[in-house]
């Protein structure tokens, strides 16, 4: 297959309407790559693009498991699962390269999470950097980074997964500090009225300062955790498991043996979109899987539609699941 039977199969990848044979097909053609006495296959042009998706496809095959696992009737999901959940590099190719169907705003976004116990919020940022923020919080950022920076604006808890842009280096604002990031994965908890902002990094590396004077107070590599105090401006750097820290990230996202409106109904929420049913009879159907909590709508989707031999598509901000029943399973609505 050449460059443009590939970027049509991720495009209909990308809708979730691949048939088994082209999910085949992309498998294989992963496959061609991986093989050490592979042909030339004439994508020379597009080495970077091919280096991404194969990793993409290695970290699918480390976490195919843990989406289906405890069902052994679903581990036949495995190969449509290969193509429907890389974890970042397609997801964020296909949604760059895309046509907009909806205006960019224009002024900044601030989006507020409600105090409630277990609200999140999902965010997909102008650079494809993405935040989950934590209930009680609140994230300023502009519609479209402009300038040699990318800066926001924290209240409270979020986890950020920013994308690498060379030369233009990610700022967060969070009460007395500024965080500076070149592509990384970490966590931010800067609560008005707390006497501590607390920093914790989960891979790459972070620089802190405080926000008055510029003081650098520390570089954090993985695994490593701040804690400034407010009013002493003191300062304290330890060791962690970065993973305990955001533990609250895959709270309600182990999904087992649950209908998928109730699903729909929870992750609706999360990613702010409205999520209807073409018909009754996808409603009731019961899914196991099990998500980080960093995943974009699109990855959250690709996983729960192909389980259930579903598809969807959007409608401004509305998502429309369509797919026949599960007469298979006792207590579903049956077509």
């Amino acid at each position: 297959m050449g460059v443009t039977d590939i970027r049509h199969l991720l495009e209909k990848y990308a809708s979730g309407t691949c048939t088994p044979e082209e999910l085949e097909a992309l498998e294989a053609w992963y496959e061609s790559f991986r093989h050490p006495e592979a042909a030339e296959s004439g994508w020379e042009g597009d080495e970077a693009l091919t280096r991404e998706l194969m990793q993409d496809f290695r970290e699918m095959q480390r976490r195919k498991e843990r989406l289906f696992r405890g069902d052994k009737g679903w581990r036949n999901w495995w190969k449509a699962a290969a193509v429907i959940v890389p974890v970042a590099g397609i997801g964020a190719l296909l949604w760059m390269s895309r046509p907009s169907a909806v205006p960019v705003a224009s002024g900044p976004v601030l989006t507020e999470v409600p105090a409630a116990p277990g609200s999140k919020r999902f965010i997909l940022l102008p650079d494809s950097s993405t935040v989950v923020l934590r209930e009680g919080s609140t994230l300023l950022y502009p519609a479209a980074f402009s300038g040699g920076e990318r800066v926001v604006t924290l209240t409270g808890e979020g986890y950020f997964d920013v994308r690498e842009q060379p030369g233009k280096p990610f700022r967060i604002r969070s009460g007395k500090l500024v965080t500076t990031v070149l592509g990384t994965a970490f966590s931010i908890k800067a609560y008005p009225g707390q006497e501590h902002v607390t920093v914790t990094v989960s891979s790459g590396k972070v620089k802190i300062e405080e926000q008055a004077g510029n003081k650098l107070l520390g570089i954090l590599g993985e695994d490593q955790q701040i804690v400034y105090e407010n009013d002493a401006a003191v300062v304290e750097t330890r060791p962690v498991k970065a993973e305990e820290n955001i533990a609250w990230l895959k709270k309600g996202m182990d999904f087992h043996s649950v209908p998928f409106e109730d699903i729909a109904a929870q992750i609706s929420e999360q990613y702010q979109v409205k999520i209807t049913f073409a018909s009754d009879a996808l409603r009731q159907c019961r899914i196991r899987a099990t998500f980080e909590g960093t995943e974009t709508l699109d990855q959250v989707l690709f996983v729960l539609c192909t389980v259930r031999n579903a598809t969807y598509t959007r409608q401004g901000e509305t998502i429309i699941i369509s797919g026949e029943g599960c007469p298979d399973e006792a207590g579903a609505v049956s077509k």
